[in-house]
């Protein structure tokens, strides 16, 4: 027995269970692995869509980094699965000839018992290859029972950040928008409401996004559904508020609930992605919205927004990884 293939094998068939597991079952914004994989499927649709302006290759970025992910773990269990019985001559033997099989042949048995298909032309050498036998099987149809029952709720939680980019996008086509239709002349109690409904929401979204990682990818050519689109409008919106106090009413807790909530959207996005430092993008909501933004001086002003330097240009960042303009989207 060659000891060494013996524990590269087991190495592999431990790491492709543990990523595996902890993408599908654990809320933990997924493993370095499947992340690091899904990163690069995305870069390179991204790298693609641009260099052939095809926006339709990211709208399919998010199902393709799906299949990627399972496409590896079953690849990665093959090999590993495949060292391991190939680490002892005699664990896998032809049934006609009980010769010992060849490399290639317990590769070939190790797929077809992996999906439990069977087959009648190879058989174990003796009862302790059996007895893996059977944890191959039983490790094939465990990852293949749950990998299944993470498209439903991956697919119910697609169509609720798209309900959340439309509740959003409703609110305004950019931020001025959005403070615009929110002021009655008077207050902003229509935009108090709006914003208690967007506070769990967001708070789900986050959520959503640690239990299904890929969530990120999955882009709409439509900006009207985009998250990661409009709720950088929004989070512009709040910055807005927290420049220039447009809002002065007892009722500037549900912007800074939000502004929380928006805080942990970001927190949890950043866990997800990795990207170059973008420039900070103007802000040049001061003229747009005079009547509500001279109540505090430009030095003040001025200073606040440099406390969200990096803040916006993480969100820059973001706006342009997922494939859209920062002016042409908020301007």
């Amino acid at each position: 027995m060659n000891i060494i293939i013996l524990l590269i094998g087991i190495l592999i068939v431990i790491v492709t269970n543990l990523d595996a597991l902890s993408t599908i079952l654990r809320i933990n914004g997924g493993s370095k692995i499947s992340n690091f994989v899904a990163r690069n499927v995305w870069r390179a649709s991204v790298f693609i869509s641009g260099k052939f302006s095809r926006v339709s290759i990211l709208s399919n970025a998010g199902p393709l980094i799906v299949v990627t992910l399972f496409s590896l773990w079953a690849v990665l269990l093959m090999i590993g699965y495949g060292l391991i019985y190939n680490s002892y001559v005699h664990s896998i033997v032809e049934t006609s000839t009980e010769l010992p099989a060849s490399i290639t042949a317990k590769f070939y048995y190790v797929g077809y018992t992996l999906t439990s298909l069977g087959n009648g032309d190879l058989k174990t050498g003796n009862d302790f290859w059996r007895i893996i036998s059977n944890f191959t099987g039983l490790n094939g149809m465990f990852l293949l029972s749950i990998a299944i029952s993470y498209f439903i709720p991956l697919m119910n939680a697609v169509v609720k950040q798209r309900m959340l980019a439309t509740y959003i996008s409703n609110l305004g086509d950019t931020p001025t928008e959005i403070i615009l239709n929110g002021w009655n002349g008077t207050d902003f109690n229509i935009l108090h409401e709006q914003f208690k409904d967007l506070y769990p929401m967001i708070l789900l979204q986050c959520e959503q996004q640690l239990a299904y990682p890929v969530l990120l990818y999955f882009h709409s050519e439509n900006p009207k559904y985009s998250p990661q689109l409009n709720l950088a409008k929004l989070d512009e919106a709040l910055s807005i508020q927290e420049v220039y106090d447009i809002d002065q009413s007892d009722k500037t807790y549900i912007w800074n609930n939000l502004r929380k909530a928006m805080n942990k959207y970001l927190k949890v996005t950043k866990n997800s992605y990795s990207f170059k430092t973008e420039t900070v993008p103007d802000f040049p909501y001061q003229t747009k919205l005079e009547s509500l933004t001279d109540q505090v001086p430009k030095e003040t002003a001025k200073l606040r927004l440099a406390t969200l330097k990096d803040r916006r240009a993480f969100i820059a960042n973001l706006i342009k990884n997922d494939g859209w303009k920062w002016e042409k989207s908020m301007s």
